[in-house]
């Protein structure tokens, strides 16, 4: 972290650089606020947060703490998602926007794809996705003059487009791949297909240059080309050429190929390319390209960018409900200024702060403490009395979201007097709410529904004496926080890590699809303890797909399972 001061026109203005992760940041923070305080011209503070998506808990309290008593104090926050943290508890925040503004730009009239080595299998991916556009897709690649090239017949299988082995001045055609025949130059200009047996460029023939720096000047901003695997520095000049005349540039990530990467990462170290990426997200970022602005996210479009952002960035959001999905993005695409599904794509596989912010608001979040009463009082009444004869009880909140559900079992199991001898875990796949549900701190708006809530569920004593009203927001006791284990984890794609004696996992599967339902109940089934339990929410409509899977009823309509033995009644 970095704290910059300055005064201008009577306001200290702090910068704070950095995201804001380290233990000694609210002393820091303190001081300057301190300093900026004592001046003899002090008046107001304005105080702007550059890089943090969330802020550690002693730092909100020290803003908290100052907003109490400095009336003229202004926070601003450079990331939405702090922004969003800080309005959550009460905190007037300043976002200042970051709305993407895309002016219309010329429609991708061409796609051409470039390799060498390790190259064949990715453009015959690549092709076997584009969809048939009005446009032309290139195709050039390395290979000895001498063999016989037999790429048009393979991609011919792959593809709606129609494959060509062009002859010299064939004119260019929409809805037409073109390949790059052995052992001579293509070249495209004034329509027209060039093919040129001229002298070697980059020690190759056909050469990746020579084609980029045609279509350069023949489409200007209206390309697309993407740089793959491949030895040597043919290609540079020509990603130079293509990004000067206004073109896109991908350049395949080094990592995606082995000990070919010589050609992509000479490309990326010379600054000539606008994404580095690897296959999925290339191939669907051309996709989207190919299938214009007006595209929405949806059908296959959709499913290669899911590909994508669980290739590029390890987040699955394969198996969710494609009608809530869509929804969602579309909704975060307006919000984040972009009007073009391509547009948008593009900026979250290569923005980590756009990226961030996708993994927080694409799960549905609906959380609350003590939601749904009942079930909870059954917890409290019958099966944590149950588990008290375990000498360690090892229980997960899957899916925490930002921590209601998870804090709401460390009170319960307080009142019971297990808390010492429980282990809580807690997982979420987004960092950014696991890092609000680390916090422990929560909005003030739900405490009358909390109360409420909580003696539904049968809470003995008073909700205010875990989490006591007062102030801009409600703070959970550090005794309860300490015992809370926080992690990170995908219910979509990661397996068991511990066996436990209680499961609760509520209204999280309802947004995946049957099949995913099913593997993650299956991973439920191999984490459960022979006498433990999964509790699953009432609203998720899963007794069946439960049952398939060998769970029993605790109590019909509980919506409590065990991994057999009969139905208590």
């Amino acid at each position: 972290m970095s704290i910059t001061l300055h005064r201008h026109d009577g306001v200290c203005r702090i910068a704070v650089l950095g995201r804001q992760e380290s233990a000694a940041a609210s002393a820091e923070l303190r001081a300057a606020l301190g300093e900026a305080r004592a001046a003899p011209e002090a008046g107001g503070i304005e105080l702007s947060f550059y890089d943090a998506d969330t802020l550690p808990r002693d730092v909100i309290d020290v803003l908290s703490e100052l907003l109490e008593r400095e009336a003229g104090l202004k926070i601003v926050a450079y990331h939405a998602l702090l922004a969003h943290s800080l309005m959550r508890l009460g905190l007037p925040v300043r976002q200042v926007s970051h709305r993407s503004q895309h002016h219309a730009t010329a429609p991708c009239s061409a796609v051409v794809l470039a390799g060498s080595a390790q190259s064949l299998d990715k453009i015959l991916h690549i092709v076997g996705k584009l969809p048939l556009a009005d446009a032309a897709v290139f195709v050039v690649q390395h290979v000895d003059e001498h063999q016989v090239n037999l790429l048009d017949q393979l991609l011919k299988t792959r593809t709606d487009y129609c494959v060509l082995m062009p002859q010299h001045l064939m004119p260019v055609q929409p809805g037409t791949l073109y390949i790059a025949p052995p052992g001579h130059h293509m070249k495209v200009a004034h329509g027209m297909v060039y093919l040129t047996r001229d002298r070697k460029v980059q020690f190759t023939r056909p050469s990746i240059d020579v084609l980029f720096e045609s279509l350069a000047a023949e489409y200007g901003g209206g390309a697309l080309a993407v740089l793959l695997c491949g030895f040597g520095r043919d290609g540079v000049a020509g990603c130079a050429a293509l990004r000067r005349a206004g073109a896109l540039v991908i350049v395949e990530d080094g990592a995606d190929c082995e000990g070919a990467r010589a050609m992509p990462d000479a490309a990326r170290d010379a600054g000539h390319f606008d994404y580095v990426l690897n296959l999925s997200a290339i191939t669907s970022v051309a996709a989207a390209a190919l299938a214009g602005d007006a595209a929405a996210p949806e059908g296959e479009l959709l499913d290669l960018f899911l590909e994508a952002v669980t290739s590029q960035c390890g987040y699955d959001f394969r198996n969710y409900q494609r009608d809530s999905l869509q929804r969602r993005i579309r909704s975060l695409m307006l919000h984040c200024g972009f009007h073009s599904f391509a547009h948008y794509q593009r900026a979250v596989l290569s923005d980590a702060a756009l990226f961030e912010r996708l993994t927080a608001e694409l799960p549905v979040g609906v959380t609350s403490f003590f939601r749904h009463p009942p079930q909870l009082r059954q917890i409290r009444d019958e099966i944590l009395p149950y588990l008290a004869s375990f000498p360690m009880i090892k229980l997960w909140s899957a899916g925490c979201s930002t921590g209601e559900e998870a804090y709401s079992l460390a009170i319960m199991l307080d009142e019971l007097g297990l808390l010492e001898r429980s282990h809580l875990f807690a997982t979420e796949v987004s960092p950014y709410l696991l890092e609000l549900a680390k916090a422990g701190l929560f909005p003030a708006a739900t405490l009358d529904t909390n109360r409420a809530n909580y003696r539904a569920s049968g809470g003995k004593l008073d909700f205010d004496s875990y989490l006591p009203a007062g102030g801009r927001y409600l703070r959970a006791p550090e005794r309860l926080r300490l015992r809370l284990l926080f992690h990170r984890h995908s219910l979509t794609g990661e397996g068991i890590f511990n066996e436990f004696q209680l499961i609760l996992c509520r209204n999280v599967l309802i947004y995946f699809d049957a099949e995913l339902q099913r593997q993650v109940l299956q991973r439920f089934a191999r984490s459960l303890h022979v006498d433990g339990f999964l509790v699953l929410g009432p609203q998720d409509g899963l007794n069946q797909a439960a049952l398939a899977q060998g769970f029993v009823p605790w109590r019909a309509g509980s919506y409590i399972y065990r991994r057999g033995g009969a139905c208590h009644e």
